[in-house]
């Protein structure tokens, strides 16, 4: 005769809590009730009745024995129990979306971009016929915006970000370093002279970036000023614009000297539009990155273009 197996009562509340997990789709309907705090609307969501929404949340209330709302003549209201899941299944819920987003994403090789618009516009677009050529299977989508992006939800695959690097939750690799120096275009010169030394340019128009004059990237009038130890009085004398692209643009079309990024002025330096008005040049405090989710930092599409960024932030034409 063969004895049954001793029963390990862990199992067995395993299993039992396994069969009390409710379904998904009931657990959808709960969440859109309790983040809506109405049925109707929850319905309008869903594309289902009110009278559907009301149904599946008493089943819930029913299997876990406790009630998730309380029901008001034209309002419901959310119990602490109810708050407690609601808050347990919007995590649930978002964790299942970014792993299937996840999956989507590795089985393509559509890739997308974002990235503060003058680094875009000056740094990266000029360069992309070359990763064309060497990845013409990758497709890119590429988006300036002076927004931080959050990647968690999916909607890019990697942030190009000039800044500390220190960034919570994501996988940052670090790009180049970067440099500032001040810049006008030929015909300005011509009209106002060289400048022989820095306190020339307290007598020269001057353009100033408003997005960057106050913060501590390095990249502003304010630090030009005090590594020349310059009156810091006379830093907001000068037109302004709102980014660095515009302030370069209005700097070649002879409207006054700029304080550009390295980073930014290649192409200009080089052709003669503009030119640097003072020698040397001063790092900045901020560097660039690309960012990436850590779960999708070794795909291969993202794989290539991070090397190529780093390829060409080593070139030098």
């Amino acid at each position: 005769m063969q004895l049954p197996l001793p029963v390990n009562p862990q199992s067995i509340h395993r299993e039992s809590l396994m069969r009390r997990l409710p379904p998904l789709d009931t657990l959808r309907v709960f969440e859109a009730a309790a983040r809506l705090m109405s049925f109707k609307e929850a319905g309008d969501e869903l594309n289902v009745t009110a009278s559907a929404v009301s149904h599946r949340v008493a089943a819930l209330e029913e299997d876990l024995g406790t009630p998730l709302f309380v029901r008001h003549t034209r309002r419901i209201e959310i119990t602490p129990e109810g708050q407690r899941l609601a808050a347990g299944v919007r995590r649930g819920l978002a964790e299942i979306r970014r792993a299937v987003t996840s999956i989507d994403r590795r089985e393509g090789t559509q890739l997308r971009i974002t990235g503060i618009p003058s680094h875009v516009t000056r740094w990266l677009a000029p360069r992309l016929h070359r990763f064309r050529s060497a990845h013409p299977d990758i497709e890119l989508h590429v988006t300036g915006d002076l927004a931080l992006a959050d990647l968690a939800q999916r909607s890019f695959d990697v942030a190009l970000r000039f800044g500390t690097g220190g960034y919570a939750g994501v996988h940052s690799e670090h790009l180049m370093d970067d440099a500032i120096f001040p810049v006008a275009s030929p015909g300005f010169i011509a009209e106002f002279g060289a400048v022989t030394r820095p306190a020339d340019m307290l007598h020269m128009p001057r353009l100033l970036d408003v997005t960057a004059e106050d913060d501590e990237s390095g990249t502003n009038w304010r630090t030009w000023f005090g590594h020349h130890r310059l009156p810091m009085d006379a830093i907001d004398r000068g037109m302004r614009f709102n980014g660095a692209a515009i302030t370069l643009e209005a700097a070649a079309g002879g409207l006054g000297i700029a304080i550009a990024r390295k980073s930014l002025v290649g192409e200009e330096i080089r052709s003669g539009r503009l030119v640097q008005v003072y020698p040397g040049e001063i790092a900045t405090n901020w560097c660039h990155y690309a960012l990436v989710l850590p779960d999708m930092a070794d795909w291969p599409p993202l794989r290539a273009f991070i090397d190529w960024l780093r390829e060409e932030a080593t070139r030098r034409d």
